[in-house]
C-alpha cells in the first residue's frame, strides 16, 4: 500500500488512510462461546455461557493493522489480524471465527476469494466486505455468495458501527435459536416419557372411543358406553346432560329420562362450573336444591363431560346402596367420557340441526306441500327464509315438473306480502297477441272484441306477488314492455293513456336455460339480468333421489284422505323400481304413478305390478343392458347422495382408502351439482 495521509476512522484512536488503491481494512468479529452445562435443583440441564468478540483485521498495510488493532481492542474486541487472505484462512480454521470483515481488494487472494472460502468452511460466519463507492458488480457478486453485509469506501464510523452491530445480534439470535431447540428437545423428550406412562390406560379408552364414534345419534352412544362402564359402576339408572347448542337446556336423549323443567336452570349451571366428578356429598355442601328430586337414590354422582375445558354437560348416576361409586371408578368413567367428548357434542348438534331442518320440512309443507330431506332441498329452504322478508325479484330455474311453482308460493307466504294476491300467469298459455292484454290489461274498444275495460294480472297483483310462470316463451316484443315495468312498476293498458302505477313483487321461473337463450337472442340480455337478481335452481329429481321414498310417502296420505281406500305403504321391489328410474317428468311425474299405482292395487301395499308397465320396462331394460362400470357408477352414486357427499364417511363405509375413492369418482365422472 502507498503512503498517504491519515483522516478520521474512530472517535480519537484511529484514523483513515487515503492513498491511490483505497483502503485495505480487514476485520474478523468472532464472538466465541464458552461456557459449562449444570443441572438445577429440579434436575434439568441448563447451559451457562459467556461471549467474547473476536476481531480478525486482513490488510497488507501494517499500519493499518496496528492502528484498527489498536482501536477495537480499546472497545473490548479480542484482536486478530492477517496481512493477506491466506493468512487469514489459516486463523480462521484455528480460532473459527463467527464475523468477518474484508476488504475485497487484495494482493493473492482478493475478498471475494476470502468469502467464499469462509462460507465453505463455516456456512454460519458473519462475512462484512469492504468495497469501492459505486462498486455495485462487486457488491453484488459479494452479496451472492452470501456475504452478511457491506461496507462503501470510505468508510464512516456509523456505518462500520453498523455493521458490527448487526453482525453481532444475528450470532446472538442464532445462539437463542440453538438454545431454544435444545430446550424444544427436552421438553420433547419430557412428554413423551409421559405418554408411555399413561399409554396403557388410554390403549383402552381408545378402544371405547373408536366404538362410540360409529354412533349417529346420542341413544346409541350412550347405551354403547354404559354397556362398557357397567361392570366397573355399579350404577342403577343414568341420566345423560347433554346441552343444547345454546347452553339454556338439555338434547333430549331418547330411552332415558328428562329432566323436570323446574331443575333444569340449577342444573346447568352446577355442570357448566363442573371440572371433575361430584358426588352427593359435595352437591349435598354445595346445596343444590334439584337433589330432593333424586331423594329415593343414597348413591349419586355427576361426571362433567369436558371437550377442551368446555364442559358439553354431563352424566348422572343414581344407586339405592350408600357410597358405591369409587373415586378411581369416577375418574376412568371421567377420562373416558373426556375422549368421546367430541364426538359426543357433534352427534347433539346434528341432531339439534336435524330437528330444526325438519321442522322446516314440515313448515314448508305446510305453504305448497315442498317435501325434501336432501341437502340440495335444505340449501333452497334457507334460501326462501333469507330472501322472502326482502322484495327482490326472484328468477326459478329448473326442469318441467321439479316445483318452481311450490318455491315461488313458499317465498310468497313468507314474505310481507303475505296477506296480498298471489297471481300466477303461465306465459306458455297465451298466444302474443292476447299476452300483452293479460298482463296489462285493455280498454274497452282496444280491439275486436273488447267490449268493456279489463285490468290485467299485475293490476290485480297490486301489493301481492306476480309468479310470470315459463317466462321463456314470452315474445321479444311483449319482452320490451315487460322490461319497462320492472324498472318503473308503471305502464299502461291496451288501448288506453292513463299511466298506472303498481306495487308488485315479480317471481319468474322457466325450464329453459334463459342465459342460453339470450346467446341464441331469443330472450333479452337486460331484462334477464333484471329478472335475475337473485337465482334459484331447483334439481332434478333424480339428482336427490334419496327424497323419492319421502315423497311417496307424501303422496299416499294425500290420496288416502281423499276417499275410503286405504294404502299403507309400498314393497321394496316397488320402491327399487322407483329409486333406479331417471324420472325426465320430475316430481309430477313421480305424483302421476303413485296415484296410477294407488288407482290399481288390490293390497294394503303398493306393489311393483301395480306400477305402470313403461316405467317398469324401462328400469328392466337398464338392468339388463348394465354392465360393471355403470353397476359400480351408479352404487357409487347413491352411497354418496345417502351420505350428503361426505367422502369420508363413504370411503369408511365402502372401506376403501379416499385416495381410492377420488380415483373411481374421477374414471366415471361423477362430482355432485354444487361443484
Amino acid at each position: 500500500m502507498c503512503q498517504g495521509m491519515l483522516c478520521c476512522l474512530f472517535p480519537s484512536t484511529i484514523q483513515y488512510y487515503s492513498v491511490d488503491n483505497g483502503f485495505n481494512i480487514a476485520l474478523l468479529i468472532n464472538p466465541g462461546i464458552s461456557g459449562s452445562f449444570f443441572e438445577n435443583e429440579h434436575g434439568e440441564t441448563l447451559i451457562w455461557s459467556t461471549v467474547v468478540s473476536k476481531v480478525l483485521l486482513i490488510d497488507d498495510e501494517a499500519g493499518i493493522r496496528k492502528l484498527l488493532s489498536i482501536s477495537l481492542r480499546s472497545d473490548g474486541y479480542d484482536v486478530i489480524t492477517a496481512e493477506n487472505g491466506k493468512h487469514a484462512i489459516e486463523l480462521f480454521v484455528q480460532e473459527a471465527p463467527s464475523i468477518v470483515l474484508t476488504d475485497i481488494k487484495m494482493p493473492g487472494m482478493d475478498g471475494l476469494e476470502v468469502l467464499k472460502r469462509i462460507k465453505q468452511l463455516n456456512p454460519e460466519a458473519e462475512v462484512i466486505v469492504i468495497t469501492g463507492h459505486g462498486d455495485m458488480e462487486v457488491t453484488i457478486k459479494a452479496l451472492q455468495l452470501e456475504a452478511s453485509d457491506f461496507i462503501t469506501k470510505p468508510v464512516s464510523e456509523e456505518a462500520l458501527a453498523i455493521a458490527l452491530k448487526r453482525a453481532k445480534e444475528k450470532l446472538k439470535l442464532r445462539q437463542k435459536l440453538k438454545n431454544y431447540t435444545h430446550d424444544l428437545e427436552r421438553e420433547v423428550k419430557k412428554k413423551t416419557e409421559d405418554l408411555k406412562k399413561s399409554y396403557k390406560e388410554m390403549e383402552t379408552i381408545c378402544e371405547i372411543t373408536c366404538g362410540v364414534s360409529e354412533k349417529k345419534s346420542l341413544t346409541e352412544a350412550f347405551d354403547f358406553i354404559i354397556s362398557r362402564a357397567k361392570h366397573i359402576l355399579p350404577f342403577e339408572e343414568v341420566i345423560p346432560l347433554i346441552f343444547n347448542k345454546g347452553k339454556d337446556g338439555f338434547v333430549e336423549v331418547a330411552g332415558y329420562r328428562l329432566i323436570d323443567r323446574e331443575d333444569r336452570d340449577d342444573l346447568i349451571a352446577d355442570i357448566a362450573l363442573m371440572r371433575l366428578p361430584v358426588d352427593i356429598a359435595e352437591l349435598n355442601a354445595r346445596g343444590c336444591a334439584w337433589l330432593i328430586n333424586f331423594d329415593s337414590y343414597q348413591s349419586l354422582s355427576v361426571v362433567p363431560i369436558i371437550k377442551k375445558d368446555d364442559p358439553v354437560g354431563g352424566l348422572m348416576l343414581l344407586a339405592s346402596e350408600r357410597a358405591v361409586f369409587s373415586k378411581e371408578d369416577l375418574r376412568f368413567l371421567y377420562l373416558m367420557l373426556a375422549q368421546v367428548s367430541g364426538v359426543i357434542h357433534r352427534i347433539a348438534l346434528n341432531g339439534e340441526r336435524l330437528k330444526k331442518l325438519e321442522n322446516k320440512v314440515k313448515m314448508f309443507s305446510g305453504y305448497g306441500g315442498i317435501i325434501g330431506k336432501d341437502h340440495k332441498m335444505h340449501q333452497i329452504y334457507q334460501l326462501i327464509l333469507d330472501i322472502a322478508p326482502t322484495d327482490a325479484t326472484v328468477l326459478i330455474q329448473g326442469e318441467s315438473g321439479s316445483g318452481k311453482e311450490l318455491v315461488a308460493r313458499a317465498i310468497h307466504y313468507h314474505s310481507e306480502r303475505k296477506d296480498d294476491p298471489f297471481v300466477v300467469v303461465n306465459c306458455s298459455a297465451y298466444p302474443e297477441t292476447l299476452l300483452e292484454s293479460e298482463l296489462f290489461g285493455h280498454e274497452k274498444g282496444a280491439f275486436t272484441g273488447a267490449t268493456h275495460r279489463r285490468a290485467g294480472r299485475f293490476e290485480l297483483a297490486h301489493k301481492g306477488t306476480l309468479f310470470l310462470d315459463e317466462i321463456g316463451e314470452i315474445p321479444l316484443v311483449s319482452q320490451v314492455k315487460l322490461l319497462r315495468l320492472l324498472q318503473f312498476q308503471k305502464f299502461e293498458r291496451l288501448g288506453g293513456i292513463e299511466t298506472i302505477e303498481v306495487d308488485v313483487r315479480i317471481i319468474a321461473a322457466s325450464n329453459k336455460d334463459l342465459k342460453r337463450e339470450v346467446e341464441k337472442g331469443n330472450f333479452r340480455e337486460d331484462l334477464y339480468y333484471r329478472l335475475n337478481v337473485i337465482p334459484i335452481n331447483i334439481p332434478p329429481l333424480r339428482a336427490r333421489q334419496n327424497d323419492t321414498p319421502l315423497l311417496v310417502e307424501h303422496f299416499l296420505k294425500r290420496f288416502n284422505s281423499r276417499g275410503n281406500k286405504k294404502v299403507n305403504g309400498i314393497s321394496p321391489e316397488a320402491m327399487k323400481i322407483l329409486m333406479g328410474y331417471n324420472w325426465p317428468g320430475n316430481v309430477r311425474e313421480l305424483e302421476n304413478i303413485i296415484e296410477h299405482a294407488f288407482i290399481l292395487t288390490k293390497d294394503e301395499v303398493v306393489g311393483e305390478q301395480s306400477l305402470p308397465l313403461s316405467i317398469r320396462f324401462v328400469v328392466d331394460k337398464e338392468e339388463k343392458i348394465s354392465s360393471f362400470e355403470e353397476n359400480e357408477r351408479r352404487f357409487l352414486a347413491r352411497m354418496l347422495e345417502e351420505y350428503r357427499w361426505n367422502k369420508l364417511q363413504v370411503a369408511k363405509k365402502l372401506n376403501i382408502s379416499r385416495s381410492t375413492l377420488y380415483a373411481k369418482l374421477k374414471k366415471y365422472n361423477i362430482h355432485s351439482i354444487d361443484d
